[in-house]
């Protein structure tokens, strides 16, 4: 099976880990310290742009919606380019080929730290999407090489630094900013990457030869990659071309197509990039319509809260905060999100899974309802974030065990990868959906940040619907 985005099946009871012979490793500590701060720097730059994207737009001249694919293009680049990188770690060893993706991913950093313009930086990130593929790959080694109470630690560590890098990035992006440029951002992040490659190569030993030989799904990664890009151009642009636009309209259209012709083509294919057969079973349907919200709401915020905050008082809605101000004002919700995340087990375990799934739909609804009502008010807006953040948090935990408990054994490996692809779309999908609603209204921008934070409502109670839904049918079985 593929050990990639699409394949991140942790260690359960039902599914027994593959154990291929390895050099010991001197300390497994050292290892696991390796593998988590490769995680970590992806993580930083994924989120480490959000405080400055205003800033950065300012700079290169780009309009929201520009600016919005600077964070989009590297979320749609890991959806698409992270299966194809797990396959070659399958096929390769996912040592040499996690080196590889380190070393695209610095080139990539230092590139779009000298990017003259919009489009240049926008490749840069496509290129930065690379680094997706280190959390799969990352979670490959560890059950390579290590046992017992170590690897039981890296399965709480490693995705542990997706939130803790997320959190951290916001604070320090924003000093950086104001203190030097939005360049450094990637100057900084390029000597992390290099230091946390300099670790994997000392501490993560080699491997034995790799086992899989699976040929690459290429026709599924056209189909997936022309067909998302297709749909979210034409949501970003829909209110620039026009909604009722021949361009928008042959876009928008192609994609759905291609996304169609995707489902057909990887019914059919031994080893699919997204492997849609594991929809045939309903709860899998109604989790992935969770997982859409739990990874669009907190991206509306993302890029809709930085150029709020940092919006001049004197326009009667902004909080005329500094990039810095505007970063630590977003902390507290990192926090709570690293915060669910540790209180979904004791949920669970009070009120079921379906119940905790529940739970984190309405937490985020009321925080988004709260951001709504009272945009233009700053504390209203940090406390309101921060309930966001605790239901997202319950969340990204709540929606992995649901995964596992309601796929069969056998299937549990595709099932974590869909679900996986779900969540990335459906942050990919925040930015361009934020970007067209403000452009729409920006004759009145606070009734269109209200407008986009009640999208955000709106994703959660859908989510919360599907909550719903999944525990009728599980009282009726």
């Amino acid at each position: 099976m593929t050990s990639s985005i699409l394949d991140e099946d942790l260690p359960t009871d039902s599914t027994p880990l593959p154990r291929r012979a390895a050099r010991r490793p001197r300390s497994a500590g050292l290892v696991l310290f390796a593998l988590s701060a490769v995680v970590f720097a992806f993580s930083l730059m994924q989120t480490l742009v959000v405080p400055a994207l205003p800033t950065v737009g300012a700079d290169l001249g780009a309009n929201a919606q520009g600016t919005g694919w600077i964070l989009t293009a590297f979320l749609l680049s890991g959806a698409v380019l992270a299966p194809v990188v797990g396959n070659f770690g399958d096929r390769f060893g996912h040592r040499r080929v996690l080196l590889i993706v380190l070393a695209v991913f610095t080139i990539a950093t230092l590139a779009a730290a000298a990017a003259p313009n919009l489009g240049v930086l926008l490749a840069a990130r496509v290129l930065q999407g690379i680094s997706t593929a280190t959390f799969p790959l990352a979670l490959a080694l560890a059950r390579t090489l290590l046992t017992g109470p170590k690897l039981a630690a890296a399965f709480g560590w490693i995705p542990g630094m997706i939130g803790l890098g997320a959190g951290i990035a916001l604070v320090i992006g924003g000093v950086i900013v104001d203190a030097l440029s939005w360049r450094w951002l990637f100057v900084i992040g390029s000597a992390l990457i290099v230091v946390s490659a300099v670790m994997a190569i000392v501490w993560v030993p080699r491997a034995s030869a790799p086992t899989v030989n699976r040929r690459t799904d290429w026709p599924g990664i056209a189909l997936l990659a022309g067909g998302l890009v297709g749909v979210l151009l034409a949501v970003s642009q829909g209110s620039t071309w026009g909604w009722a636009s021949p361009l928008t309209i042959t876009i928008g259209a192609a994609g759905i197509v291609l996304l169609v012709a995707l489902v057909l083509v990887e019914m059919r294919t031994a080893a699919p990039v997204v492997d849609v057969r594991t929809f045939r079973h309903a709860p899998l349907v109604l989790i992935s319509v969770l997982t859409v919200a739990v990874g669009f709401v907190p991206y509306v915020c993302y890029i809709a809260l930085p150029p709020l905050m940092q919006a001049s008082a004197a326009t009667g809605y902004g909080h005329g905060m500094t990039v810095t101000a505007s970063a630590l004002a977003m902390l507290p919700s990192a926090v709570f999100v690293f915060f669910g995340g540790r209180v979904t087990p004791a949920l669970v375990a009070r009120w079921g899974a379906g119940s905790t799934g529940l739970i984190s739909a309405v937490v985020m609804g009321i925080g988004g309802a709260g951001l709504a009502l009272w945009p233009t008010m700053p504390w209203a807006v940090i406390v309101s974030f921060s309930i966001l953040g605790l239901g997202n948090g319950i969340g990204y935990a709540i929606c992995a065990q649901l995964v596992m408990r309601h796929s069969p054994a056998e299937e549990t490996g595709a099932a974590t990868g869909l679900n996986s692809v779900v969540r990335t779309i459906g942050s990919a999908a925040a930015a361009p959906v934020v970007a067209a609603l403000l452009a729409a209204s920006a004759a009145d921008a606070a009734t269109g940040y209200a407008i986009v934070f009640w999208v955000a409502v709106g994703a959660s109670v859908v989510g919360a619907a599907a909550s719903v839904a999944l525990m009728a049918g599980a009282r009726r079985r």
